[in-house]
């Protein structure tokens, strides 16, 4: 198929429908491994498209568009297929965070939010799904459609993996939306993309008292905060400046009472990096000043880092090049931008050890707006970036037409 620009004109018929499909969305976020609703209202669209949902798992799904698996082989084709299979993937949960946007369609779950995009990435997938299946009969490769639960909480991907959900797919495709990328620029680029994730939690444990007497205690929360102080200089001293690492505390809890001293702090955090050796050394240097601190303060310390949540994502250098060439044949090629690969992760990197992959970035930042990041609870989707979402999945597909 020569000409591919009236993917645009489709793109746009259905756009008001993937606004609709992304409000909704956004009304009723769960976390991950909870996304009944979600997984419940994604089957409602599809059955409505004439798809039909396949569950793997207690929540999310999976779907198929074009010929049929039996239509699919031939004898002495690659892997017994003579049709290549396409996936293209969202990610379905929200996150524990209290949504402060005001906005018309907020969350209608307490203390949960849509705050990282995943909404609005399954609502432009049900957007290209449906312009797909409008075109069906004259798809020379098969789509699946994945829907998948917990990304936030790294579980999904291997999950889904594990269930074979990757056992007739040749190559996959998948994007990310970040506010702090400004609406208008898309990235499709070879190589990482996104950083390996790393997860740790830290017991300090001392002796509890009285708050006038801490002679007598051994207080763990000074432990807690001497570590968090010092953890910094495990980048800023002891890692190579041209290497990315990044090492956070997301949480610290200590003590419940203004006057007792606590006698334990449990402390959780992450490690962001791009290689095996950058992150080893982070533990190895996490493990070696929490006993440090402990120990200097008379207390103790127990570390459970889980390495390797999931390693980077790295796009296939063959494949990137290809959806990306026909994505600027749809989608105007000075939105095409390159951007420095990111320090946060996503659990689309274990698809790509298994396939070929893509990961796109898509900023979605409104102009001239304040920036709220991902993951804040003012976080918004300027949402006329919604059609390039959709465009960017129909173009992964259209690529092999060429």
């Amino acid at each position: 198929m020569e000409n591919i620009t009236f993917l645009k004109q489709e793109a746009e018929k259905v756009f008001d429908e993937v606004l609709a499909i992304y409000h909704e969305l956004h009304r009723i976020p769960e976390l991950s491994l909870q996304e009944y609703k979600t997984t419940k209202y994604i089957k409602e669209q599809l059955k409505k498209m004439s798809i039909e949902p396949i569950s793997l798992d207690e929540t999310g799904c999976v779907a198929y568009i074009g010929p049929e698996p039996a239509e699919n082989r031939k004898e002495g084709g690659a892997g017994g297929r003579s049709i290549r299979t396409i996936a293209l993937r969202a990610d379905i949960d929200g996150l524990p965070v209290k949504e402060e946007t005001n906005c018309s369609f907020a969350s209608c779950h307490e203390g949960k939010m849509h705050a990282c995009g995943h909404d609005g990435h399954t609502a432009a997938l049900l957007g290209a799904a449906k312009i797909l299946k409008s075109m069906e009969e004259s798809l020379p490769v098969r789509v699946k459609l994945i829907f998948q639960a917990s990304e936030e909480n790294t579980e999904g991907a291997r999950r889904l993996i594990r269930l074979g959900v990757l056992e007739d797919v040749d190559e996959i495709f998948g994007l990310h939306l970040f506010s702090e990328i400004p609406a208008g620029i898309i990235s499709v680029e070879e190589g990482p993309r996104m950083a390996q994730t790393d997860r740790f939690m830290i017991k300090f444990t001392g002796k509890g008292g009285h708050a006038a007497k801490p002679h007598l205690s051994v207080d763990a929360t000074v432990m807690a905060a001497a570590f968090v102080l010092d953890l910094q200089t495990l980048v800023s001293r002891e890692t190579d400046p041209t290497e990315g690492a990044v090492a956070t505390i997301g949480s610290l809890h200590s003590g419940n009472q203004y006057n007792v001293i606590s006698e334990e702090a449990i402390l959780e955090g992450t490690c962001r990096s791009y290689s095996r050796q950058v992150s080893e050394k982070l533990e190895e240097g996490i493990r070696r000043k929490a006993n440090s601190v402990a120990l200097s303060y008379r207390g103790k310390a127990e570390v459970e880092y889980t390495g390797t949540c999931h390693p980077p994502v790295f796009n296939d250098k063959e494949l990137t090049e290809r959806i990306a060439g026909t994505a600027r044949e749809v989608i105007e090629k000075e939105k095409f931008q390159p951007v420095k690969p990111l320090m946060g992760g996503e659990d689309f990197s274990w698809y790509q050890i298994k396939v070929p992959g893509t990961f796109a970035l898509v900023g979605c930042g409104k102009p001239g707006e304040p920036v709220y990041q991902n993951h804040n609870g003012r976080f918004a989707i300027y949402e006329p970036v919604l059609l390039d979402a959709v465009l960017l999945h129909l173009c992964a597909v259209f690529s092999c037409f060429k």
